[in-house]
């Protein structure tokens, strides 16, 4: 059986795509920055008929339909994806992200990878169990389609020395984990537990 999303979910995302354009600003690049790109190929046509006008703004080729069928048949969608997944970076560099999507995305950290705010995407993913962090979505940064942010300095205190965890909390399987070192140290033990589902 197809497994659809609400109207509910939709809303969510329809609000979600108006407040990161009133959360975010542009951040230019800094030479030596560590870049962690978010990537999606979300088709506007079909994105925008189900999830509302504005939602999907790029030029992808992936429609909903089909978006929905491969995250059924896998828990995945490839083409929505952080790149890296996995980084190391040593103190004192920082970090940019980058959304070469056509969708919004949240780079938020958290202690144990989970669900995000979408109970519909969550159940597809095979993530039931939200990320308590993705729940508070007013204080949620959301990144918008091809919007670039300053991420946090490695060795600050947003980013200190040790394993740390970051997921889109629209679409939970988009999950990066960065590594801080000491230069010419190790990470200390993971802050989190790195499950992929």
């Amino acid at each position: 059986m197809k497994r659809k999303l609400t109207i509910q979910a939709a809303v969510w995302v329809a609000l979600a795509a108006m407040a990161m354009m009133s959360l975010t600003t542009p951040a230019g690049a800094v030479q030596g920055d560590k870049k962690i790109r978010m990537y999606d190929d979300c088709e506007p046509t079909t994105f925008n008929a189900v999830l509302g006008e504005g939602t999907c703004i790029g030029n992808g080729h992936t429609t909903f339909q089909e978006f929905i069928e491969e995250l059924e048949e896998t828990q995945d969608v490839h083409k929505w994806r952080n790149q890296p997944s996995n980084m190391q970076v040593n103190v004192g560099r920082p970090t940019l992200i980058e959304n070469r999507g056509g969708e919004a995305h949240t780079f938020t950290p958290v202690a144990t990878f989970g669900g995000g705010f979408i109970p519909d995407l969550n159940a597809l993913s095979g993530n039931p169990v939200p990320a308590p962090e993705c729940l508070n979505v007013p204080g949620l940064v959301f990144i918008p389609a091809g919007a670039t942010e300053q991420g946090p300095t490695a060795g600050s205190s947003e980013l200190p020395v040790g394993t740390h965890l970051f997921q889109c909390c629209i679409h939970p399987w988009m999950r990066t984990i960065i590594e801080v070192h000491q230069p010419g140290g190790q990470a200390s033990p993971a802050t989190g537990k790195a499950h992929r589902h």
